[in-house]
């Protein structure tokens, strides 16, 4: 998309409702934009920081004085004098140090705002910059944070509260005790400068504010452009294709890993969940060797080309005098069931040799939509020129095996279902699973899949102690497994 999606904030799909989920930045904070900022936020916040507001240029001459003689008598500044758009410079510039310097910058910056911004204009972009505690930047993180709410719905008393926090986020939020005696403070001053009514000042006193905090992410857009499935523009929304429930699962499952740890889930063609140790993005940008795990697509190429299922074929050694690493050597020759079975290398040269090596690639290449240089003859191992990302390994498998089935496409799953029950332990019949690993081990990568759900994850770094194959990154995709998929359904491959 060429949309810019900054400030964009994303919301997960449930059954009945929807959840703000994350919001879009290339920045290390959660800093939400809209358009929809409470009128009596804006009344708020002038009565309580800038009565003058709508008379000067940016700065208050009479505060600026008042500050100047306090700051003078005790040799720092202590007091401000700072109007909401000096306040609104601040937080543009990003600079919050106590220096005579950067106030007068500060300044000049305010002079420059209102210069180019109508009073309503400032208020707007006042709201959309100030930072509430945490990672949060502008009253729409704020309000979906600690309220669970859009601006607009935020009730007078919730409003208030924000402003509370404004004066010292984090202080605040850790001080319940000194909060609510600025919520109070604050409510008296707007009852006696008529900003509300008696029976508004009274309703707030008695609300008891409750901080729902719903967590926020950050997400890049490399991570947005591929959960969208709507998008308004206007409210600066994005309807997610997110499933809550696995996004949870798959969080706390990467969050809890003692190894940097990648997944990402793909249902019908869509990302439903994904998280990585070193950002969601990791799963997108980055692409490795996948190794093993583009055998079940090589063996339904070679079933389609012709290849029998009771053919037999070197297991030792290859045509093609390739040299090659096995997990073992059990048998001289086998077929092409128990060359996927057993992820034997030579066997799939000598199968691929024989098909023809170009043929081969070049199917690979189609199946990804990559360029046919990106695969070489070692491709048939997994190892490609440009590297293949989870996600495009993700998104292929659950084409490929949840469409257009085919007899060696059910064949080929159901040879992956025995592969899992083989390796995780686990008795169920309807899930398949490949594993691959490439980078002298340091770097594991699985597919597994139930009747509609593809998972993919990748583990880096080996730990010294596992020198096999597999080793414990089973127990990793065992372990994974065994949150994501539910109970065992009875269903034949779709």
């Amino acid at each position: 998309m060429n949309e810019d999606l900054n400030g964009f904030v994303v919301y997960n799909k449930t059954k009945n409702n929807k959840i703000p989920y994350a919001v879009i930045s290339n920045s290390c904070e959660c800093h939400a934009l809209t358009s929809y900022i409470p009128q009596q936020a804006k009344n708020f916040i002038v009565e309580i920081e800038d009565k003058r507001f709508y008379s000067h240029n940016g700065y208050d001459l009479m505060a600026i004085s008042r500050a100047f003689i306090n700051n003078i008598l005790q040799g720092k500044i202590a007091e401000g004098g700072s109007t909401i758009s000096q306040q609104l410079a601040r937080n543009m510039m990003r600079n919050n140090s106590k220096t005579f310097a950067r106030k007068f910058k500060e300044i000049i910056k305010a002079i420059q705002i209102e210069n180019e911004l109508s009073k309503d204009d400032i208020l707007e972009q006042y709201f959309n910059n100030v930072y509430f505690g945490g990672n949060l930047r502008g009253i729409r993180s704020a309000s979906l944070s600690y309220f669970c709410k859009e601006p607009n719905f935020l009730n007078i008393s919730e409003i208030l509260y924000l402003l509370v926090l404004l004066r010292g986020p984090n202080y605040y939020l850790n001080n319940p005790k000194k909060s609510y005696l600025r919520f109070e403070l604050l409510n008296n001053v707007l009852l006696n400068s008529r900003r509300i009514s008696r029976s508004q000042y009274r309703k707030i006193s008695k609300y008891n504010v409750k901080l729902k905090k719903q967590p926020l992410i950050r997400i890049t857009d490399v991570v947005a452009n591929h959960i969208i499935s709507y998008l308004d523009t206007i409210s600066k929304t994005i309807i997610s294709t997110i499933d809550n429930n696995i996004q949870k699962e798959i969080s706390v499952f990467v969050k809890a890993s003692k190894y940097p740890v990648s997944v990402i889930a793909i249902r019908e063609g869509k990302v439903i969940g994904v998280d990585s140790t070193y950002g969601a993005e990791y799963v997108f940008v980055s692409k490795s060797n996948v190794g093993s795990t583009l055998k079940p697509f090589l063996y339904c190429f070679a079933r389609t080309m012709g290849v029998a299922s009771n053919t037999l074929y070197n297991a030792k050694k290859n045509e093609l005098e390739w040299h090659v690493r096995e997990v073992s050597y059990e048998s001289e020759k086998l077929n092409i069931q128990e060359a996927l079975l057993k992820s034997n290398n030579n066997a799939f040269i000598n199968i691929a040799d024989e098909i023809g090596i170009d043929k081969s690639t070049e199917f690979l290449s189609s199946l990804f939509n990559q360029q046919k240089k990106n695969f070489p003859p070692s491709s048939i191992l997994g190892a490609t020129n440009s590297g293949i990302s989870i996600y495009e390994l993700a998104i292929t498998y659950d084409k490929f095996f949840n469409s257009d089935l085919n007899q060696y496409k059910i064949e080929c799953k159901e040879l992956l279902s025995r592969i899992f029950r083989h390796k995780t332990g686990l008795n169920i019949s309807n899930v398949l699973l490949k594993t691959g690993t490439t980078n002298d081990n340091k770097e594991r990568i699985a597919v597994f899949s139930d009747s509609d759900t593809v998972f993919a994850i990748l583990r880096n770094n080996n730990p010294i102690d596992d020198f096999t194959k597999d080793g414990n990154f089973i127990e990793t995709v065992t372990k994974l497994s065994k949150i994501v998929i539910n109970k065992p359904k009875d269903y034949k491959w779709r």
